[in-house]
């Protein structure tokens, strides 16, 4: 089966990325903060012996810090997340891949056996998911386009993987451990390389 990953990332510019944990730390902490969890996400797909495909929330820099590590380098479509991601799902299924996971650039977490799992479990599994903490997910692998999970959710609320749960019955998905997307202040305790970067 080919297997493919979609990475979605934000384009690294001060003041629009992690808006929410800027509240408490300025843009130009969220900032740093935003580009070492993009540097750890970065490590964890390199060793993956799949193709990769990163998506861009806005343009492609130059020079693009991400072309050695993936395969193809896009800008996402969409008017909210659920529309990108099911574009970028589409762009993945009609390029010939059959086992196809995304994630984010917001885990601390993230290694690459977490995401062979992923690929390993849709062999048997129609659908991965990883559930995090705040109620959403930080990885979907599917097998096939499915339009209907991508569909009214209210992005970034605590519902997210509930209402997706919903979407699939009574297909019950293979559930990866859950982990803990940084997003707020709080977020980042517990992390000592990202409570460094904190420290004037």
């Amino acid at each position: 089966m080919q297997s493919l990953l979609l990475i979605f990332t934000k384009n690294a510019v001060l003041g629009q990325v992690k808006t929410r944990l800027a509240k408490a730390t300025g843009p130009a902490l969220a900032l740093k903060i935003h580009q070492a969890l993009v540097e750890k996400t970065q490590q964890a797909v390199a060793p993956l012996s799949v193709k990769k495909a990163l998506f861009y929330s806005e343009f492609i820099p130059q020079p693009d810090p991400w072309s050695p590590y993936v395969d193809y380098c896009k800008v996402q479509t969409g008017k909210d997340l659920g529309e990108r991601m099911a574009a970028a799902f589409d762009w993945g299924f009609t390029h010939g891949y059959t086992k196809v996971v995304i994630i984010g650039t917001d885990l601390w977490e993230l290694e690459p056996q977490i995401l062979q799992e992923a690929f390993d479990r849709l062999d048997t599994h129609p659908t991965v998911i990883g559930p995090a903490k705040d109620g959403g997910y930080y990885l979907l692998g599917l097998r096939k386009a499915n339009p209907k999970i991508f569909r009214n959710k209210n992005w970034g609320w605590e519902t997210v993987l509930e209402d997706t749960l919903r979407d699939l019955k009574p297909q019950k998905p293979y559930l990866l451990d859950e982990k803990n997307d940084i997003d707020y202040l709080d977020d980042v305790r517990g992390f000592p390389a990202l409570e460094a970067l904190l420290k004037p």
